[in-house]
């Protein structure tokens, strides 16, 4: 006996042992055991990593926010494919039940447990395998829950479908129709309506139509995060271009004697005075900087855009700077006096660097915008909260 007097239950000699909660007492005291389900069934059950255990630290050692918020997702769907195994009448265990369900949720865990090399990071494609088998695992699971469970997750999926696919959504409206508002739960609960003007369901209907939406608010997501990965390596790539930039740069100053025109200085010609020009750059693109990158939303993004958003912003400062007093100092532009020392150089170098603000305020809009269409965003809840007022106005 466990804790509270809850029976522990293992499929196989030698396994974890693991407490599956009160539900199996239930089964156990009608027919002595459980139905046996299929292979993949029982190793979701005994799986060290989602369930007890985790003696390797296979879960702890795996740092990356994503892939904590993964496997926290699995171990979710796997207690409710199991709460949904144990809830079945003995004996009416279809063939295959919930094998599918169950084999994505271990190859979710498999991908958030696997080491990811530089290319696979870019691509994201361990990230793309555990999100995908997760989303088409809650689907399923859907598929699979009785009419008492499936009342609440039709909330959860009608909540999250409004804020991505919006309460217009023909598929949101459909759905929103096999559970009338005016209903009970009480009433609700009844799978088959003896009179259909009380507000009751059809858990059949429900059902399907449940998991198809939760398939197509899925897809979207799935796609908003891919713009986010793919916006993350075009910010990646540039920001390598910039500091080629800077190494050019570097290299012309040892390569010459460029002075800026400024002879009042100790410091010698050369690679010291343009390393100067480029350290003040960047510091005037930090101050610049810091606004756009503390007003980018705090919802959960793994691409980590603000940051490469910073380090793209950081990068192009010396750029500005080094253009900039090249500019200066050959008086192109007539109005502007050229530094006649190397403070005033510095002054300018850092306005200069600030000025990058001048091209990568597209880059914030961007990914503001990127960021606002995420779910849970402020930008998106607010979205959807004007859809639905204009729906009741109607």
């Amino acid at each position: 006996m466990g804790i509270g007097g809850r029976r522990l239950l293992s499929v196989r000699p030698g396994a974890l042992i693991v407490d599956v909660g009160p539900g199996i007492e239930k089964l156990l005291s009608r027919n002595g055991r459980a139905d046996p389900g299929g292979p993949a069934l029982r190793r979701l059950q005994d799986d060290p990593v989602l369930g007890w255990g985790d003696k390797p630290g296979e879960a702890t050692c795996r740092k990356a926010a994503w892939r904590q918020v993964v496997l926290s997702r699995a171990r979710r769907h796997r207690h409710e494919l199991l709460s949904s195994w144990v809830a079945l009448p003995p004996g009416r265990l279809p063939d295959r039940w919930g094998e599918e369900a169950a084999e994505l949720i271990l190859r979710a865990k498999q991908a958030a447990l696997h080491r990811s090399g530089p290319w696979s990071w870019l691509e994201g494609c361990y990230q793309e395998q555990a999100w995908l088998a997760l989303h088409e695992a809650d689907a399923e699971i859907i598929e699979l829950l009785a009419p008492g469970e499936l009342l609440a997750h039709a909330e959860d999926v009608l909540d999250k479908a409004r804020r991505t696919l919006g309460a217009s959504d023909p598929r949101v409206r459909r759905a929103e129709s096999l559970l009338p508002e005016g209903a009970t739960d009480a009433d609700k609960l009844r799978p088959q309506p003896a009179h259909p003007s009380r507000g009751t369901f059809d858990a059949d209907k429900l059902r399907p139509q449940l998991a198809h939406l939760a398939r197509a608010t899925f897809d979207v997501l799935d796609d908003r995060y891919a713009q986010s990965r793919g916006y993350r390596n075009r910010l990646i790539r540039l920001t390598c271009f910039a500091m080629v930039g800077i190494v050019l740069g570097l290299l012309a100053g040892t390569m010459s004697k460029v002075d800026f025109g400024v002879a009042d200085h100790a410091i010698r010609r050369g690679w010291r005075t343009v390393l100067l020009v480029l350290l003040f750059g960047s510091l005037g693109a930090l101050v610049t900087a810091i606004p756009p990158v503390a007003r980018a939303n705090g919802v959960r993004n793994p691409f980590g855009l603000p940051l490469f958003q910073l380090l793209l912003k950081l990068a192009m400062g010396p750029l500005f700077a080094i253009v900039g007093v090249l500019i200066l100092q050959t008086q192109l532009i007539k109005g502007l006096q050229p530094a006649e020392d190397l403070r005033g150089l510095l002054v300018w170098a850092t306005l200069f660097g600030a000025a990058q603000q001048s091209v990568t305020r597209f880059i914030d809009q961007r990914v503001a915008g990127l960021l606002g269409e995420l779910p849970g965003s402020e930008d998106a809840s607010k979205k959807a909260r004007g859809t639905d007022k204009a729906q009741h106005k109607r």
